[in-house]
């Protein structure tokens, strides 16, 4: 820490006569408040800084090109212990090219959430208190006992924490694999895990691929997906069953440039990744993903696709994307038999219709990537898009992980009810 010394001048008795100066040494002033963003998913764009009062006011610092901008992530320096820091954040006033708002300012709601995610060691997350809203800002209040204090828009979780929970699981457990999927545009590495364990033949076993983070923003969505690989490695009966009679592949981030750089990914030029699963994307990550799933489905094996979102601020229960327009028969039959399971895990589910509104918003449907699977799949393969609420207090690692548990044991149930043949092309 920085200490800053004040200068005392010694004035001479002709000046003074009887006055004595006595210097006791330097005396230490209060570092000032720092704020910092130089570091992986970081984003924040000072707008005022008051270190007395402890108080921060920003903005996401995203760039448009590469995302709506509504997220944030920093980490202030210096903050008094047992003194309430005050962080204020304000919706980005610029017009966005993402979704239907290319002419306006994304609506402040996807930017302020209820309550911050808060963290003194950048790794564990908790809430914060509820902010309080303004038209387009939201102030959060919080106090601690350290000197550092991260906060952010929602528990982040970043390439580097995907391949270290691949290392990890790689580490603990012979059945755990981890793969590079591709290296992104910006040269990062995109990693998964494959999960399959004892003698059962490859061919004899479904598939089961699941993606998080094709938008950057959506933490929650990789979070999810360590959820299910943490309970997949458990000792869960059910979790045994399904690393023992199929083969389960995990990326748990997608979007590996956006995530890195703290920008939002939906919307991004030329599209974002989940409308990318196109002949020819513009992502070498879905790229990969489609050659790999492509290989699975030529095997008659590729069975259950999932791919883990955030919605938007309103729900308040999980819900699945359904794409009826692509369905054949015999897996419109399945999803409604992997509904039921998921409704037994979940409770209440909301289900949000895939077919498009208007048919000029045909084409951009199918190249978002639940669509694309179920296009060049099995007859037997079904495809969720899964949205995972996050303005709501499970809005946590731990709820979040919840979820990705529910979802193993969705997909549990589901196949040793209903085993893929892996004749069927």
């Amino acid at each position: 820490m920085q200490t800053f010394a004040p200068t005392l001048t010694s004035f001479g008795p002709g000046l003074f006569p009887g006055l004595v100066v006595c210097c006791i040494g330097a005396l230490p002033l209060r570092a000032e408040l720092r704020v910092a963003t130089d570091f992986e998913s970081g984003s924040a764009r000072v707008l005022t800084l008051d270190t007395a009062a402890q108080t921060v006011r920003i903005t996401p610092a995203g760039d448009l090109k590469r995302g709506m901008p509504n997220w944030w992530f920093l980490r202030l320096d210096n903050v008094v212990p047992g003194k309430q820091v005050t962080l204020e954040v304000v919706a980005s006033d610029l017009a966005t090219g993402g979704g239907d708002q290319k002419s306006k300012p994304l609506s402040p709601v996807w930017t302020l959430p209820t309550c911050a995610a808060v963290s003194t060691d950048g790794t564990r997350w908790k809430q914060s208190p509820p902010g309080d809203r303004a038209i387009r800002s939201a102030t959060y209040r919080v106090t601690t006992d350290s000197p550092t204090l991260w906060l952010a828009w929602g528990p982040p979780f970043t390439g580097t924490d995907a391949a270290a929970m691949a290392d990890r699981m790689e580490k603990a457990h012979a059945f755990a694999k981890k793969f590079t999927l591709a290296q992104s545009r910006e040269g990062r590495s995109v990693p998964g895990l494959r999960l399959s364990e004892g003698s059962a033949p490859t061919a004899q076993r479904p598939a089961v691929w699941m993606t998080g983070r094709q938008h950057a923003w959506e933490c929650g969505g990789s979070w999810v997906t360590v959820g299910f690989v943490e309970w997949l490695v458990s000792e869960d009966e059910a979790a045994q069953w399904l690393r023992q009679h199929a083969e389960v592949f995990v990326v748990p981030v997608m979007d590996v440039d956006h995530v890195a750089t703290g920008d939002g990914g939906k919307g991004a030029s030329p599209q974002d990744h989940n409308r990318d699963w196109s002949p020819t994307p513009h992502w070498p990550e879905v790229a990969a993903a489609q050659q790999r799933i492509l290989a699975l489905a030529k095997e008659g094996r590729m069975s259950v696709f999932l791919d883990s979102h955030n919605p938007g601020p309103g729900p308040a229960q999980t819900f699945y994307v359904q794409y009826p327009p692509y369905l054949g028969a015999p897996a419109a039959a399945l999803q409604e038999k992997f509904l039921a399971h998921a409704r037994a895990a979940f409770g209440e589910i909301r289900l949000l219709n895939g077919n498009p509104s208007k048919p000029e918003q045909l084409p951009i449907w199918e190249r978002i990537s639940t669509s694309w699977v179920i296009q060049h799949g099995n007859l037997q393969t079904i495809a969720f898009t899964v949205e995972t609420p996050w303005n709501t207090p499970q809005g946590t690692p731990e709820g979040y992980r919840d979820v990705g548990r529910k979802l193993g044991i969705a997909t549990e149930k589901f196949l040793r009810e209903n085993p893929i043949s892996p004749l069927v092309p």
